[in-house]
């Protein structure tokens, strides 16, 4: 384990008695509430110095959604552990600037949001959805905030994503989970080729988590290691960051388990400690503002 404070940039929590998430009606493992106490029993001997909250795909709907108060629950959660430090919630982009009241909304009540996401992978059309007018409009209107967004597509949507990034300006951008790569279908070498090209756009950074879900069923960290060390060849150490997606991860793995998973790669990658620390802590200090 890292023997210093990590920054969680990753943090999942849900109650179904205060908001609807019918992603998660009928799940055995997710269709209960998910609490800051349940993460911090599960952390185990992680020694934790911040997270950042990521909505959590709660319903929305043509005209409206539980975007504020997905939020609100949020902020309920932080006073109970003030190490939630930033908030990343969802916004429907797409309305193009007919979201920027909300938006604005959001930075003047709720001064912990620093970014949006707005998931593609589930929608109806994904290509649709991100290569259109207005949601390119809408993901360029977070400069004016300060503001970053969160990519959340998987491998097979990669194509327009490349194409995506390429259509937005001055917004930090970030890769949940590396893409979701074909781990489990060998896709080593698109993957190769994905982070290649996405890490020539100065302004997208990735996020080193959540793999072994997309891995074989009885995964071992050899399985793993191909398409972490792909994407510390394409990002470097300077733009990787560490995230542990909790309680998703739980499906195939545990929080100590996945920074186990990664602390061995680091090593045999021959990572410096100050390398190690960027992705671990500071570039997410950096990229989520959290002034620590």
């Amino acid at each position: 384990m890292p023997d210093f404070p990590i920054i969680d940039t990753h943090l999942h929590v849900w109650d179904q008695t205060r908001l609807k998430y019918s992603a998660f009606e009928g799940s055995p493992l997710f269709g209960h509430p998910y609490h800051v106490e349940d993460y911090q029993r599960d952390c185990g001997n992680l020694q934790i110095e911040a997270m950042v909250f990521l909505e959590c795909y709660a319903d929305f709907w043509e005209g409206g959604g539980q975007y504020i108060d997905e939020i609100e629950f949020v902020e309920e959660e932080q006073k109970r552990d003030p190490r939630i430090k930033a908030i990343i919630p969802m916004a429907p982009l797409e309305w193009g600037r007919r979201v920027e009241p909300m938006l604005e909304k959001m930075r003047d009540e709720h001064p912990s949001v620093r970014g949006i996401r707005r998931i593609m992978e589930f929608d109806a059309n994904p290509r649709q959805l991100t290569m259109s007018e207005g949601f390119i409009e809408g993901v360029n209107l977070l400069a004016k905030f300060g503001w970053s967004f969160d990519i959340n597509p998987n491998y097979t949507q990669m194509d327009f994503i490349r194409e995506f990034v390429r259509r937005v300006s001055g917004v930090p951008m970030i890769l949940d989970h590396c893409g979701k790569p074909g781990i489990r279908h060998g896709k080593i070498d698109q993957f190769r080729e994905d982070m290649q090209d996405l890490a020539r756009h100065p302004d997208l950074w990735v996020k080193l988590s959540d793999l072994p879900p997309y891995a074989s069923e009885n995964w071992t960290e050899e399985e793993l290691r191909p398409y972490i060390e792909a994407t510390l060849d394409a990002f470097g150490p300077e733009r990787t960051i560490y995230a542990g997606d909790y309680p998703i991860l739980l499906q195939a793995t545990s929080m100590t388990e996945w920074v186990a998973v990664l602390d061995n790669a680091f090593a045999d990658l021959g990572l410096s400690e100050s390398e190690t620390r960027k992705i671990y802590r500071d570039n997410a200090n950096m990229f989520y503002r959290l002034g620590l």
